[in-house]
Parts: structure tokens; C-alpha cells; sequence
């Protein structure tokens, strides 16, 4: 990345910025007593990344109950927010890439509801929010980064992608932006084909200073 000019930082939510594993676990086990389910918290967390229905669809569940499923999942997730927390120097990390004039955003797939609503419950202070509704394809595909870098009028390559997914790096490699793999996140990559990786969000400050 020498003589590279980085003018955003867009991050992955779940897994990156905030840590919900307890709160989805929680609201899926709803989602199998309602529904009969049988697929498990294990099966539903092998697809995080994806968008929610896109996961129902890689657990074969039949399609009429996607929309109601969606909703009951939504309404005890939020019951549950208080189980969510922050991952460590996420503000730290946004003050100072603000300070420095560098734009930040959040690439997420989990819905514009919960988003927003968890965006504002912790009071993070981003340019943009990307959710699923906003483009026709999720990610892996690049469209979520393209229209980030179409609204901040910036071309992918000034971006730096922060994922902890598979998806998340195949989204930047996709989109033609620089990746940062978060290790700490819910997936492990044993063999990353695609940009870097850090073990802290604090830990951007450094990589940026050293570009």
C-alpha cells in the first residue's frame, strides 16, 4: 500500500464494531421453538455475513416462513441489545479517523432496522450506513463498496475494507479495495488470499500512519 492515499474506512458490524453473538443466539433459539426448527445456532452461525434471508435459504427452510422468521428474529434481538457489546477502542478509533479527515462507514448485512437502532443505541458516529435495502446484491458481491464509494464520491481504491468474514474479503476484493481481516471477529481464515489483518481496531491506527 506505499504512496496509497486511504480517505475512508468502511467496517463489517457484527463480529468488527460490535460483538452480538449472545443476543443472535439467543433470538435464534426463539426462531427454532416457534417454527420447529431444527437447525441449530451452530448451523445458522456457519452463513454470518450473508443477508438473514440469504442464510434461510442456505439452511433449506421453506421460503413462506422467511419474512415471519425475519420479524420474530428481529423483535427478540432488540429485547436483547443489552446482551451486545462494543468491541474495545472502536470510539477511540472513530475520533481519531475523524480527526484525521478520514471518512468512515459501516458495510453491513443485517437489516437497516436493527442497524440503525444499534448504531445509535452505542453512538457511533459514521458518513455512511450500508444495509441490505440498498442494493440489489449483498456481499460477497462488491455492490454494497460501490455504493459507498458512489455516495462518498470516492474511488475504492482510497477505501480500506475492515471484515471479519470470508465474505467480507471476497466483498473487498470484489470491489477492488483494500481489505483488513479482523482476527478476533467470528471467522478464522486459514488461508487468506486478500489483504491484511489486524488483532485490534486500534491497530488501524498504526497501519495508516505507516502507508
Amino acid at each position: 500500500m506505499e504512496n496509497q492515499v486511504i480517505n475512508c474506512i468502511l467496517f463489517d458490524f457484527d463480529g468488527v464494531l460490535i460483538d452480538s453473538l449472545p443476543a443472535m443466539e439467543i433470538a435464534w433459539e426463539s426462531v427454532q421453538n416457534k417454527y420447529g426448527i431444527l437447525k441449530t445456532f451452530v448451523d445458522y452461525k456457519k452463513y454470518l455475513g450473508l443477508p438473514f434471508k440469504e442464510i434461510l435459504k442456505k439452511l433449506n427452510i421453506d421460503k413462506k416462513y422467511h419474512e415471519g422468521i425475519k420479524e420474530h428474529y428481529s423483535k427478540i434481538s432488540s429485547q436483547n441489545k443489552k446482551l451486545i457489546k462494543l468491541n474495545p477502542y472502536v470510539n477511540y478509533t472513530l475520533d481519531w479517523l475523524k480527526r484525521k479527515f478520514i471518512k468512515t462507514g459501516i458495510v453491513t448485512s443485517k437489516d437497516k432496522v436493527r442497524t440503525l437502532e444499534l448504531v445509535q443505541y452505542f453512538q457511533l458516529n459514521v458518513e455512511i450506513i450500508v444495509t441490505p435495502d440498498l442494493t440489489k446484491l449483498g456481499k460477497p458481491s462488491s455492490e454494497p463498496i460501490l455504493f459507498a464509494a458512489k455516495n462518498l464520491k470516492l474511488n475504492t481504491n482510497e477505501i480500506i475494507f475492515v471484515g471479519d468474514m470470508e465474505s467480507d474479503m471476497n466483498c473487498a476484493l470484489n470491489a477492488n479495495c483494500h481489505y483488513l481481516h479482523y482476527k478476533n471477529g467470528y471467522q478464522y481464515l486459514y488461508y487468506q488470499m486478500y489483504g491484511g489483518e489486524i488483532s485490534s481496531i486500534i491497530e488501524l491506527i498504526e497501519y495508516i500512519k505507516n502507508i
